[in-house]
């Protein structure tokens, strides 16, 4: 037998449940291309939880009509990591795949492959690479271009990407989002786990498009200079836990 198609459905058997959690605020341009890509995974053993923070657009039509679940919070409460512990909180999968509302898979198989990345145990999270190109959301295979070309694993957590990510939900348990970070959340989590021991998962296959000029949410330069300062802080503050 071929040890890579064994390994496969060693990985697969049990048909693990993914819960995938979507942030959202007036994602109503893009959120259904993303629901409709999602509902199309050749994984169907998902549920899809939309956690929305007071969008004043179709946003909640559209995620309805795809029969997500979708939690409400307040502007004024929300922060990156509480986004996120509020909907994973509510999910009833082994897995968690973080997306965001105008984030478009590669890929039907974009679940799939995610998911074998955790053949190994000590894999505590997946992610891939954001293509820019605005082209992928009408045609994927014109859009992977200019998407690397290959995958690598490797310990640094600046690798991750919280527009794709895959991680292990009991893993969250122990140590849920920052909620107090107004960015950066995956990059702590990230450490959090490599200070543990476990292992981050880059991989060309779990990559999505992501085009934020596409849909007018183009970051300020205060936020760009925010995240800087926010990324500075967590690498000082890890830094001892690697070494």
């Amino acid at each position: 037998k071929d040890p890579v198609e064994d390994s496969t459905l060693e990985t697969m058997k049990n048909n693990p449940k993914i819960s995938v959690v979507i942030r959202t605020k007036n994602e109503g341009v893009l959120i259904g291309k993303v629901l409709k890509s999602l509902h199309n995974q050749t994984h169907k053993n998902m549920e899809i939880i939309v956690v929305d923070s007071e969008s004043t657009d179709k946003t909640l039509q559209i995620a309805k009509k795809y029969k997500a679940k979708v939690i409400k919070v307040k502007t004024k409460d929300y922060t990156p990591g509480y986004g996120l512990n509020v909907g994973i909180n509510s999910t009833k999968g082994e897995y968690v795949a973080i997306i965001c509302g105008h984030s478009l898979p590669i890929s039907d198989e974009w679940l799939f492959d995610g998911l074998l990345n955790f053949k190994d145990k000590k894999v505590a999270t997946v992610t891939g690479w954001v293509n820019a190109n605005p082209i992928g959301y009408i045609n994927r295979i014109l859009g992977r271009f200019p998407l690397q070309l290959f995958f690598q694993t490797n310990n640094k957590a600046r690798k991750l990407n919280k527009m794709s990510m895959l991680i292990r939900k009991n893993l969250w348990k122990k140590y849920p989002f920052n909620e107090k970070l107004k960015s950066c959340e995956d990059l702590d989590w990230g450490f959090e786990m490599i200070s543990k021991g476990y292992k981050i998962v880059k991989d060309k296959k779990f990559s999505v498009f992501h085009s934020s000029f596409f849909v007018g949410k183009t970051p300020s330069l205060f936020k760009w200079v925010e995240w800087i300062k926010v990324e500075r802080e967590i690498n000082n503050k890890k830094k001892r836990l690697l070494n």
